[in-house]
């Protein structure tokens, strides 16, 4: 049952009470590959929160995703974490989610 909090990912947040357009604008510019990802795609046990669906990127040679999630907490609102990569977790989501980027 995926109900792991999105902190236990770790990693740096890049972005904090923005929109889902500001998120998508920063996957976008900050890399070559990136996904779609729909509200409640689980991704290491974690059910990612969010109010619609939203960007995720690769950044290959740093070993990053740049994942999207929404915590209804006030004061936090839509956030974009930079998570450390293994290269099982980028196939996860390459096989899991749709690619956007050319």
């Amino acid at each position: 049952m995926a109900s792991r909090c999105v902190n236990n990912l770790g990693g740096l947040v890049l972005l904090k009470d923005v929109t889902p357009d500001q998120v998508n604008d920063y996957v976008r510019k900050h890399s070559k590959e990136y996904y779609e990802m729909e509200p409640g795609f689980v991704f290491k046990e974690i059910r990612m929160l969010l109010k619609e669906p939203m960007l995720v990127g690769l950044q290959i040679r740093k070993g990053k995703i740049l994942m999207p999630f929404t915590k209804p907490c006030p004061g936090y609102g839509t956030m974009l974490f930079e998570i450390a990569a293994k290269d099982a977790d980028i196939e996860f989501i390459r096989d899991n989610l749709v690619k956007i980027s050319e």
